[in-house]
């Protein structure tokens, strides 16, 4: 008889389910002395940046640095990844979600004797650049091609602007000066080039954003980011950003930049400035048109300013020469773009006609509402939409950005930034249209073209055409 075998003895268990709550205690420790640090290092960048006496001068560099350093990391990698991939991802628009039935591309057209300086992203350079282009048969009279690496090393980062990414900065606004060289902005830096050749001629290291305007005296007028506002509340100057008028040289140099929030104050309107809401608006005014006026009339002066504070809903007429705000109005524009002088008593104000702060889907107070383009009679104090049909058919609807120019000639440019779409009307009718399609699925995004007449870029064609290289570009 076989004797069974003895049972395998099992070794007892380790002491391993002490290990577990050692283990979650280390975690633990490592979790609060994270969040230790983050507190820290938050409390120790809110002090520097508020220039506490807690610290001195090469402390509060040191705290800068630190927490700067994540984000220039990201941006080393997306300088890195933009160089080889050369997509402008974040630039483009997404066709499907965009285009509605009903659009048309009717581009160019002989009846139009004037010329589109285009800026926006281009499929060939795959990037932001600047082109010429007349409208009558399409041909690019110019090129200006920026060399966005370039650019982008010699910004810097700052409090309100700290950079950007190189994927995503554009050309906006251009001017075109007589000489065939343009000024723009990249929303952190103005930027002078002549068509000649990717290099600036010069980069101006001071936040400039928005619209960028010659004066008559040869200076510009754009906006730009006060570090003197609210000088009589350190706590504010800390915590809420301060536009700023900024008048340039067109060879590079400040000249001077006044705080919008002491324009505000010294003329009785701060009101407008904070008077309303229980949670503190960072970015209360957020200038993005300056107008020089070029003539005098009853209503205003050569040299005032009209002005486009979006985040207000207001648009103001300054005189710098007194300091005095001369007439501002709320509404019935919702936050608007491109305030202009029309005629000799009129202003155009574009509304976007959106709430702010919402996703963009739900912007719109009605989602059949689009764009509008309204005219401030001085004379009559009247307000009117002289394109309301026209736009109604068009159905323009970019969120934010957005221009709209009056013409001479009656007629109205519109640029729909958000959907990439130019718009010229006459009087009574769409007279073209034109989508930058950059490929099968997807629009390049707009950046603040303008409409030149005729007359308007006579002089500057005149000196691109003593240029060899505005010689090739007519070739193509």
């Amino acid at each position: 008889m076989n004797k069974p075998k003895p049972p395998i003895p099992v070794e007892p268990p380790s002491d391993g389910g002490s290990v577990w709550p050692f283990r979650l205690w280390l975690a633990a420790v490592a979790v609060l002395t994270a969040a230790l640090l983050v507190i820290g290092t938050a409390w120790a960048v809110r002090l520097a940046l508020a220039g506490s006496n807690r610290f001195s001068e090469d402390l509060s560099k040191a705290v800068l640095s630190v927490a700067e350093f994540p984000g220039r990391c990201r941006d080393a990698l997306q300088e890195l990844t933009y160089s080889f991939s050369q997509d402008p991802g974040l630039l483009l628009i997404d066709r499907a979600a965009t285009e509605k039935p009903g659009w048309i591309r009717s581009f160019p057209n002989s009846q139009d004797s004037g010329y589109l300086l285009f800026s926006g992203v281009d499929p060939v350079a795959k990037h932001s650049v600047v082109k010429l282009i007349r409208i009558a048969d399409g041909v690019t009279m110019a090129t200006w091609d920026p060399d966005w690496q370039e650019i982008y090393a010699k910004t810097t980062w700052k409090k309100w602007a700290q950079r950007g990414q190189i994927s995503t900065l554009r050309a906006l606004h251009p001017v075109l000066l007589e000489g065939g060289d343009i000024i723009f902005n990249t929303l952190y830096v103005a930027v002078r080039m002549g068509p000649c050749g990717r290099h600036p001629a010069w980069v101006l290291d001071e936040t400039i954003h928005h619209s960028v305007e010659l004066a008559d005296d040869g200076t510009l007028w754009t906006a730009g980011v006060s570090t003197d506002g609210f000088s009589g509340n350190p706590w504010l100057r800390d915590r809420v950003r301060d536009d700023a008028l900024v008048r340039l040289s067109v060879d590079g140099h400040l000249i001077e930049k006044r705080a919008f929030s002491e324009v505000l104050i010294s003329n009785g309107l701060q009101s407008l400035l904070g008077g309303f809401g229980f949670e503190l608006n960072k970015d209360p005014i957020h200038i993005n048109q300056i107008q020089v006026a070029p003539s005098d009339t009853k209503h205003w002066q050569r040299g005032d300013l009209l002005i486009s504070a979006r985040h207000l809903s207001t648009v103001f007429l300054y005189r710098p020469s007194t300091g005095r705000v001369v007439w501002y109005q709320t509404g019935p524009w919702m936050n608007q773009h491109s305030a202009e002088f029309v005629g000799d008593h009129s202003i155009s104000v574009l509304s976007n006609n959106i709430v702010a702060g919402v996703p963009p889907e739900y912007a719109f107070l009605k989602t059949s509402d689009i764009n509008r383009v309204f005219l401030f009679d001085f004379d009559s104090g009247s307000v009117t939409e002289p394109f309301a049909d026209l736009l109604a058919k068009a159905r323009p609807a970019t969120v934010t950005e957005g221009r709209a120019h009056m013409l001479a000639d009656g007629g109205l440019f519109f640029e729909d930034t958000n959907s990439g779409r130019h718009l010229r009307f006459t009087e009574d009718s769409l007279l073209w249209s034109r989508v930058n399609d950059y490929d099968d699925d997807r629009i390049g995004m707009l950046s603040w073209s303008r409409y030149l007449s005729a007359d308007d870029a006579r002089v500057p064609l005149k000196a691109l055409a003593a240029l060899p290289c505005t010689g090739k570009e007519r070739e193509r």
